[in-house]
C-alpha cells in the first residue's frame, strides 16, 4: 500500500481549494481571474510578481500573504535546520493553500510514480504493467514532476519492480512534499520568496536527469520548469557588449535537448545541447558547463550562451548578460545549477547547418558465443586507439563510446554509438580514421564499422546516437577527465591507458569520450566552466552495479572502491585536474577543486553568499553546500532521504 513512515503528515494532506481552472484564484470565496491578481500577457515573463502587485496581496483575505515578500536585505537570521513536515514550524495547511491560489492552482501534491503498481488508492494495474514496460525510457520520468532517472539518491523507494515482494511499501522517501509546475516567472517568484521565508527547504527540478540527487529532497518544495517551452529563433542578435552579432535561439528552460535540436533544424541552424534527448539544455545541464556533441568545434554549451533570465534568491526577477549581473552570467555559465537562482529562459548562439561525418560499430569479447574476439585482442584494440586521441580530438572528434560486461560475464561489450565530427566531409573522416583501422587489422580486431555522414545535426541525432537508458536504482558511476599533459610523457601515457583497463578488469563499466572541449567560439566571454575542459583529450566514467538483493555490507564495499579505489588511481594520474560536474561522484572528497577550479571555486564562493546569504537554493557538491548536510546518512554515499541542516546543529529546527 501507499504508505509514508518518514513522512506520516501526509495522512492528513492538505486539501488544496478547488479551483475553475489553472487561470483563476479563490478569494473572498469568489472565483477570480489569475491576470487580475499578478496580471501580465501571455508570455511567461510577462507574468511577474512585483512591488506593487504584493502591495495589492495584502489587502485580500489570504492567509499569511506576507510570507511571499522579497527580501528585505536583513542579516540572515542564525542558520537552523530547514523547516520539515510534521515540525511546528512548517507552514499550516492554510499557509499552503494561499500558495495555491497565488499560482493559480499550480501547486502539486505529488504521487509517486510506481505507486500505481501498490495495493491502495493509486493502484492500477494496467498502467503499472505500462509503467514497467517503460521503466528505463527517460521520457516517462520527464513528464512525471517528482521521479528520478536516477533513483539511488532518492532512496530508490516505491519501485515499481519491487512491488510483488513481500514487505515492501510505496514510500516517499527523498521526494518533495510539493511541486510548483511553473508556467510563469511569478511562479518561481513566489516559491523562492514562500521557502526564503518559511525556511523550507527548496529544489529546482527540470528532467530528473541527475547523477548527484541536486534536484530532489526530503520535506522540500520543489520548482517544477519543464513547462517552459517557449522557443524563438532570432536571425539578427546582437549582445549588448557587441561581443557577437548574429543568429540566435531564445529557450524556456524546459526545453529538452532533443526539441532544441528540431528547432535548429527547423530554423536552418545547429545548437549545443545533450547526448540524451531528455535533458534540460537551459538548466543544470549548462549550468554544470554542458559537454555535446558539438563540443569539438565550438566548445562547451555555456561558451554559447548571450544572455539568461533569472529567478534570484531575494525573489527578483533579473537578466544576466555581460553588461547586466556580470558577477552572474559568469557563475551560471559553468558554475553548476541549483546553486545561484532559477534560470526561467536562456539565449544562445545559433550556429551553421553543416555536414557530420562518422562511425559505429560493437564488437564482443570473451568466450561466450556472441564474442568476437579475445579479451587480450580487445584490450590491444583499445590501447591503439586511446593512443590516437590527439589527432582526433585536434580534429573536434565528439567520440561516444562505452565498454560494459558481456552478457555472459566473460568478457567485454565495445560500442563506438557515435563516433563523430562535425563540419568534416566522409572522404576526410575515413582519411582520418585509416591509421587506426590499418593497426587493428594488424591485430586482427574484427571491426565492421557503419560510416555514415548526413547534412544536419537531427539526422546524425535520430539514426547514429543511442536511446537513454535510466531508472537503475543499483548503479553508481564517478568520473574524471584526462588532461592533453597526458599524452606527451609515453611513461605516464602507459600509466593512464593501463590503469583504464585494469579497472575494467576489475568489473567497472567504462564510458569514454574522445573530446576537445577547449574551443570557444571567437567572442565568448569568460565563464566558470571547469578550467580542466579547456586541455583535456578524454573524459572517463567509471563504475558498476550490483545485485539488488546484495547485502548492506557488500553495497558499501562496491561504493567505497568506486569513490576510494578506482577513482583515488584516476585522480593520481591527473594531479590538479578534475571532472565534468553534471557527471560526477556525489563522494567527491575534493569536489570543490574537482568540480570548479581552485581559483573559479572562491570567486563562485563569494558570489554566492554575496547573492544567497540565507542559503535558500542548496544541493550537494554546490557552490556553498559544505556549509549544510542532510540528516542520517551513510559515510559512504550521500542521499537526499534526511532533513537538511547546517553543519554544526543539534537537531532539527523548533522555531522560525
Amino acid at each position: 500500500m501507499f504508505t509514508s513512515s518518514a513522512l506520516a503528515f501526509l495522512a492528513a494532506a492538505v486539501v488544496l481549494s478547488p479551483l475553475a481552472s489553472s487561470q483563476s484564484v479563490l478569494l473572498r470565496g469568489k472565483l477570480t481571474a489569475f491576470e487580475t491578481v499578478i496580471p501580465g500577457s501571455n508570455s511567461p515573463e510577462a507574468f511577474q510578481l512585483t512591488d506593487a502587485v504584493l502591495a495589492n496581496l495584502t489587502s485580500l483575505d489570504l492567509a499569511n500573504v506576507t510570507l511571499f515578500r522579497f527580501d528585505d536585505g536583513s542579516p540572515p537570521a542564525t542558520p537552523k535546520c530547514k523547516a520539515f513536515p510534521g515540525e511546528n514550524v512548517w507552514p499550516t495547511d492554510e499557509t499552503w493553500n494561499t500558495f495555491n491560489a497565488l499560482t493559480g492552482g499550480k501547486l502539486i501534491t505529488p504521487v509517486p510514480l510506481g505507486a500505481v503498481c501498490y495495493g491502495g488508492d493509486h493502484y492500477d494495474a494496467a498502467k503499472c504493467q505500462d509503467l514497467l514496460d517503460k521503466w528505463d525510457d527517460s521520457t516517462i520520468h520527464t513528464l512525471d514532476p517528482t521521479s528520478m532517472m536516477w533513483p539511488l539518491f532518492q532512496g530508490s523507494t516505491c519501485l515499481p519492480q519491487n512491488a510483488g515482494y513481500a514487505g515492501t511499501t510505496c514510500e516517499y522517501g527523498g521526494s518533495p512534499v510539493y511541486v510548483v509546475n511553473v508556467t510563469r516567472v511569478a511562479d518561481v517568484q513566489l516559491a523562492v520568496n514562500f521557502a526564503r521565508n518559511t525556511g523550507v527547504r527548496l529544489v529546482v527540478r527540470n528532467t530528473g536527469h541527475d547523477y548527484v540527487g541536486k534536484s530532489t529532497g526530503a520535506g522540500s518544495l520543489s520548482i517544477w520548469t519543464h513547462h517552459l517551452k517557449d522557443i524563438d529563433f532570432i536571425p539578427a542578435y546582437s549582445s549588448p557588449a557587441s561581443s557577437y552579432t548574429g543568429p540566435a535561439i531564445k529557450m524556456g528552460a524546459g526545453i529538452a535537448g532533443y526539441e532544441l535540436y528540431e528547432a535548429a533544424d527547423k530554423f536552418g541552424v545547429s545548437a549545443l545541447s545533450g547526448e540524451g534527448r531528455t535533458v534540460g539544455t537551459a538548466g543544470g545541464y549548462t549550468a554544470g558547463g554542458g559537454l555535446s556533441p558539438l563540443t569539438g568545434k565550438y566548445g562547451m554549451a555555456a561558451d554559447q550562451v548571450l544572455s539568461i533570465d533569472v529567478v534570484t534568491p531575494d525573489g527578483r526577477f533579473a537578466t544576466a548578460d555581460e553588461t547586466n549581473n556580470p558577477d552572474l552570467f559568469w557563475a551560471l555559465r559553468g558554475g553548476g545549477g541549483g546553486t545561484f537562482g532559477v534560470v526561467t529562459s536562456m539565449t544562445v548562439r545559433a550556429h551553421p547547418r553543416m555536414t557530420f561525418s562518422g562511425l559505429n560499430f560493437t564488437v564482443t569479447s570473451g568466450t561466450g558465443r556472441d564474442a568476437t574476439v579475445s579479451n587480450d585482442v580487445l584490450y590491444a584494440a583499445l590501447d591503439a586507439y586511446m593512443r590516437h586521441f590527439p589527432e582526433f580530438a585536434e580534429a573536434g572528434t565528439y567520440a561516444y563510446a562505452t565498454l560494459l560486461p558481456s552478457a555472459d560475464g566473460t568478457g567485454h561489450t565495445w560500442t563506438m554509438m557515435p563516433w563523430l565530427i562535425p563540419d568534416m566531409e566522409l572522404d576526410d573522416f575515413r582519411e582520418l580514421v585509416a591509421p587506426l583501422l590499418a593497426e587493428w587489422k594488424a591485430l586482427k580486431f574484427p571491426v565492421e564499422p557503419e560510416f555514415f555522414t548526413t547534412d544536419s545535426f537531427l539526422e546524425a541525432y535520430e539514426h547514429h546516437f543511442p536511446s537513454d537508458q535510466v531508472g537503475m536504482p543499483t548503479v553508481r558511476t564517478a568520473s574524471r577527465l584526462i588532461p592533453k599533459e597526458n599524452w606527451a610523457n609515453p611513461s605516464v601515457l602507459n600509466d593512464t591507458i593501463s590503469t583504464l583497463l585494469d579497472i575494467v578488469s576489475q568489473g567497472s563499466s567504462l564510458i569514454f569520450y574522445c573530446i576537445n572541449g577547449g574551443r570557444p567560439p571567437a567572442g565568448a566571454p569568460p565563464s566558470a566552466v571547469q578550467p580542466a575542459w579547456r586541455t583535456a583529450y578524454m573524459f572517463a566514467i567509471v563504475g558498476t552495479i550490483w545485485d539488488a538483493a546484495a547485502p548492506p555490507d557488500e553495497v558499501e564495499r562496491i561504493n567505497v572502491r568506486i569513490s576510494q579505489d578506482w577513482m583515488a588511481r584516476l585522480r593520481s594520474l591527473t594531479p590538479g585536474g578534475g571532472t565534468y560536474l553534471n557527471e560526477a561522484d556525489v563522494m567527491e572528497p575534493q569536489y570543490q577543486e574537482a568540480f570548479y577550479g581552485y581559483d573559479n571555486y572562491q570567486r563562485l564562493l563569494r558570489i554566492k553568499r554575496e547573492l544567497d546569504p540565507h542559503d535558500v537554493f542548496w544541493a550537494p557538491t554546490a557552490v556553498g553546500s559544505e556549509g549544510w548536510y542532510v540528516k542520517d546518512q551513510k559515510s559512504w554515499l550521500t542521499l537526499q532521504t534526511g532533513q537538511l541542516c547546517p553543519v554544526g546543529a543539534s537537531g532539527a529546527a523548533t522555531s522560525a
